[in-house]
């Protein structure tokens, strides 16, 4: 699909929700190719599940909507195979039997899962905007006809979008009914689902659809034959969390910083009045708030808007020069402008800390907008100011949080005896 295309698609979804306030849903807007390429990345995510080992965290496993224990150690000792689907190595495990599985967090397992997804998402993000408590992935899948768990509705702030990823169609039903929408999250969950059917509204999935699910609204899903379906948390947090979450990232940073940190003098119980200069300086943690704030959200912008930073992968030594870096436009990579005695650059959600290089902003615009840079010209930039394996360094860093592709170049020496040797042939 093409990017006009999706930017066409959100904008009827983004319009019919009445911007992200009603349930909705929309044909078509996966591609072919995303629908392909995100099975193959689920496969991956669920044999790298099974290889670390902690198979009790992030997934939860339903036969006939009881929810079971052990299962995934079954699955661990029947990996899915190259050439299996995930549809034939489910049916493997559970035969006949209905059951449903849900994996959380696919972002922690896949950093190429999470940038097909940034990119099917983008243009969400440019209409409605970053949410503060970022995006993060899951998916279901399943012949578990209802959702095991009742009609139910997500946390206050948390918005859902739901990709169904097929073969097989997907029924939706919501109950957008002020009575129900004034309960409090988590205090009730019905399970007379047929008894409420009447009151719903009904949407029909197929493969490529796309539901959007608001988080004050009760709902339930029926998926009768196998399916799959990514779900995207787009997050908005209270103030109250944000706060919360931004004052433990200060104190973090404050006791990396001095471990030693005297402790704060004894109240004087004889007196009503506080010595509030003895116990906070407002105006240096008024500018600790902002440039930790500042930070969070560049941290992720750089990650396009997902939560969790990238995964740091142990990749092997970059190729010999000469090979070529090309930038992810949905990736930018941000520099931090607090920290002056070296350069932090964001990327992917990640800190790449570097030694200062006046050049290295005019790198950093070419690769932002996707251009592609030869090892030589980097070199030619970077040199003197930085040592020739500063500039390998500041390479292989962006490379092993995924922010990059490198591509190696073949020589014309060698395309023209590649030809010749193919002529000859």
């Amino acid at each position: 699909m093409n990017n006009e295309k999706n930017s066409e698609t959100w904008k009827k979804l983004y319009q019919n929700s009445q911007e992200l306030t009603k349930p909705t849903s929309v044909d078509n807007l996966l591609s072919d190719y995303d629908v392909t390429f995100l099975k193959q990345e689920l496969k991956n995510i669920i044999n790298r599940f099974l290889d670390k080992g902690e198979l009790h965290k992030g997934i939860k496993v339903y036969i006939n909507h009881e929810l079971q224990n052990g299962i995934a150690e079954e699955m661990a000792a029947n990996r899915l195979k190259d050439e299996e689907t995930i549809e034939q190595w489910c049916k493997k495990l559970f035969g006949d039997q209905k059951f449903g599985v849900v994996f959380n967090s696919l972002e922690t397992f896949s950093n190429e899962f999470t940038e097909r997804m940034c990119h099917i998402v983008a243009s969400l993000l440019q209409k409605a905007g970053m949410p503060l408590g970022g995006l993060s992935f899951l998916f279901f899948m399943g012949n578990y006809g209802f959702t095991p768990f009742g009609i139910h509705k997500e946390a206050k702030g948390e918005e859902g979008f739901l990709f169904h990823l097929g073969p097989n169609s997907k029924d939706f039903y919501t109950w957008d009914i002020e009575e129900y929408n004034q309960i409090e999250h988590n205090r009730q969950v019905f399970h007379e689902v047929d008894a409420m059917l009447p009151t719903s509204t009904t949407y029909p999935l197929k493969a490529k659809s796309a539901m959007f699910i608001p988080h004050h609204v009760y709902h339930i899903a029926k998926t009768d034959e196998f399916s799959l379906s990514v779900v995207m948390d787009y997050i908005n947090p209270s103030r109250d969390y944000l706060e919360k979450t931004i004052a433990t990232q200060i104190a973090s940073k404050e006791l990396q910083k001095n471990p030693n940190v005297g402790c704060l003098p004894p109240v004087d119980v004889t007196t009503e009045e506080l010595d509030w200069n003895s116990l906070l300086n407002r105006e240096t943690w008024e500018q600790q708030y902002q440039k930790t704030l500042t930070k969070y959200i560049t941290k992720l912008k750089s990650n396009a808007g997902v939560l969790q930073p990238s995964i740091v992968e142990n990749k092997e030594g970059l190729p010999n020069p000469p090979f070529q870096i090309k930038g992810k436009t949905i990736f930018p990579l941000l520099i931090d402008t607090e920290s002056t005695e070296k350069t932090c650059i964001m990327a992917r959600g990640n800190e790449v800390v570097v030694s200062n290089n006046s050049q290295l902003s005019t790198i950093i615009e070419k690769l932002n907008i996707g251009e592609t840079i030869n090892f030589e010209e980097l070199q030619n930039h970077l040199t003197p100011t930085w040592e020739l394996m500063d500039v390998f360094d500041f390479v292989s860093q962006l490379a092993r949080v995924g922010a990059i592709t490198i591509c190696n170049v073949i020589l014309n020496e060698e395309r023209n005896l590649t030809h010749g040797s193919l002529a000859h042939s």
